[in-house]
């Protein structure tokens, strides 16, 4: 009985031994491949922001004068023009200040003028030995503190008069009022800072988008680039723009630095509205009637069992399309055993390189090696096969592995 149990084990472990051996090829011949086509189309490279939309030239109108509101001119949304009275400030007070200054000043005239009147007669007085050289030097002092006296005071009734002037606030720009701030009545302190009554818009025809761009991307925006954007009220319709500037000042934003870019946008219809938060694509690049391929094809990893179906004709197919160099090492790459793998094998690629697998006449599973030019988050555009043979919107690429039924 001890014989025949030994005879039975030795047979169980032949057995199992000879199914892990064909088990791979027994699953492969099971297996069925999904596919994409190749198609002809268009194809852009873009980089996502966000932005605000803001006129190009904005300015605040303020008061230098503190004091009350008496009356406001102008309101949101008016067109105004360069000079036009906005608002009047009380004229009251600087009224009152202004007689008080100048009847100062009527008095320091009559000292000044008797002071003058006092030292010239006083000279001749020396002139003729009369007085000392020291009662001279009194009058003369009299004399220049009252033209300092009465400067002060003409210099008061002038600092008066400006004030008055800057009680009426004009526009100084052609423009539309954005902004508000003050109410009739309201009291306006400009103690330390000039309160801001109005902010003017020049222009609203002509605007511009401040983008914060990720530092990892800045290096594909150029000047004169195109951008495209949306805003949120108008969802489903695209506007445009064109690069202007590229602020090199960082900008840290959640730790990650970014650099602010400005876009000039056509406004001339008047849909878009300053404070607008704008969703932008700047297009670095496009391209237009070229081969495509779905970038699922090109994550495509065959398995174990095809890679080593595959591997003598990836070496001898990549010596004759790859440069000396790059052949070298995708050559010690694939026979190397660690890293010619499902995950692994087309690491050593250049990024504009790659392999898509198809099954060719003879229904075996076959591969080209690909120049690749714009890609997207779906698609990548095929420049050539690197065999020189034509591209057609008849191929088929493996995209998939699903088991038969």
């Amino acid at each position: 009985m001890k014989k025949y149990r030994w005879i039975l084990i030795g047979l169980l472990i032949i057995v199992a031994g000879v199914y892990f051996y064909y088990k791979p090829k027994l699953e492969a011949k099971n297996l069925e491949f999904t596919y994409t086509k190749l198609e002809k189309g268009a194809i852009e490279a873009i980089v996502s922001s966000t932005g605000t939309l803001e006129a190009i030239n904005t300015v605040e109108v303020g008061t230098q004068i503190s004091g009350t509101i008496k009356k406001i001119y102008a309101d949101y949304n008016d067109e105004v023009k360069a000079g036009q009275l906005l608002a009047e400030m009380d004229l009251k007070l600087l009224n009152t200040n202004l007689i008080s200054a100048q009847a100062n000043l009527a008095v320091s005239k009559t000292q000044l003028e008797h002071s003058k009147k006092e030292y010239e007669r006083n000279l001749g007085l020396f002139d003729k030995n009369v007085i000392s050289e020291k009662d001279l030097a009194n009058f003369k002092y009299i004399y220049d503190q009252a033209k300092g006296v009465y400067k002060a005071a003409e210099a008061a009734v002038k600092n008066i008069q400006v004030s008055i002037g800057y009680a009426r606030i004009t526009s100084p720009i052609n423009g539309t009022i954005t902004e508000r701030s003050v109410e009739e009545g309201q009291t306006v302190a400009a103690s330390f800072a000039t309160p801001r009554m109005f902010i003017i818009a020049e222009d609203l025809s002509k605007m511009q988008i401040l983008a914060d761009v990720d530092e990892s991307d800045i290096g594909y925006i150029r000047d004169s680039m195109r951008v495209r954007f949306t805003v949120q009220t108008f969802s489903e319709k695209d506007f445009y723009g064109i690069v202007s500037q590229i602020r090199l000042q960082p900008i840290e934003i959640n730790n990650v630095v970014n650099y602010q870019v400005v876009v000039d946008v056509d406004n001339k219809k008047g849909l878009l509205l300053p404070g607008m938060t704008t969703s932008l694509e700047f297009i670095t690049n496009t391209a237009k009637d070229v081969f495509l391929i779905n970038n699922s094809a090109l994550r495509f990893r065959p398995n174990e069992v095809m890679l080593k179906e595959i591997k003598s004709s990836l070496e001898e197919n990549s010596k004759s399309v790859l440069s000396d160099s790059l052949y070298q090492k995708f050559k010690n790459s694939i026979n190397n055993e660690e890293s010619y793998t499902p995950g692994n094998f087309k690491k050593v690629l250049p990024s504009n390189i790659n392999i898509f697998f198809y099954t060719n006449s003879d229904g075996k599973l076959d591969f080209k090696f690909i120049e690749t030019g714009i890609k997207t988050g779906l698609q990548s555009q095929i420049i050539r096969f690197l065999d020189g043979s034509q591209l057609s919107e008849e191929i088929k690429a493996i995209n998939g592995i699903k088991s038969k039924k």
